[in-house]
């Protein structure tokens, strides 16, 4: 695999280099420009530790990753994600290093997805295709299934095992079976 393919897997909009779209993206540095390079500088890094071992490349992309981390407010450490991220607001977005999230993740602004705090340090193991919503938390070591949407504002703190289920509430609680 090479770097442009495993870029390519993410669903970020990335906009051809010399389009009109990316140099008024580039001019202006939109929301979603700097979500854009967040998400490069990430997969970029995980590329060069995990796929093609080179230590100065992963110390320079995990270095422009966490400048670019501090300016958003996101701390995602490398290798958590599955292919198919995609970002959608920037502002406190935390990711335990210890948590798994499987293919096709969407995340919204002020996620928490960590431990409790409790010894052993345990986090949260997230199936594929599930939308975590505005102001969400998955505490704990705890499973969510695949498909499963998290509402805004939900506290997760016991396991979803049900897939394509709507989540909402504090605590969470299922509210609506989805229909494929």
């Amino acid at each position: 695999m090479d770097l442009k393919t495993y870029l390519c897997n993410d669903r970020m909009d990335y906009l051809p280099f010399f389009s009109k779209g990316y140099i008024m993206d580039w001019l202006l540095k939109s929301e979603q420009y700097w979500l854009r390079c967040f998400v490069k500088a990430l997969r970029k890094e995980e590329f060069y530790t995990f796929y093609k071992p080179n230590k100065f490349l992963k110390y320079y992309y995990g270095r422009q990753k966490n400048i670019l981390g501090r300016k958003l407010g996101f701390f995602i450490p490398a290798g958590c994600f599955g292919p198919g991220l995609k970002v959608y607001h920037y502002g406190s977005i935390l990711i335990n290093p210890k948590t798994r999230i499987g293919k096709n993740c969407t995340l919204h602004g002020n996620c928490c997805l960590g431990s409790k705090g409790v010894y052993p340090d345990d986090s949260p193991v997230i199936g594929d295709n599930v939308d975590i919503g505005q102001g969400a938390q998955v505490l704990g070591g705890i499973t969510i299934a695949n498909g499963v949407k998290i509402g805004a504002g939900a506290i997760v703190t016991k396991s979803i095992l049900e897939p394509n289920v709507t989540v909402v509430g504090i605590p969470a609680r299922i509210v609506h079976q989805q229909t494929l």
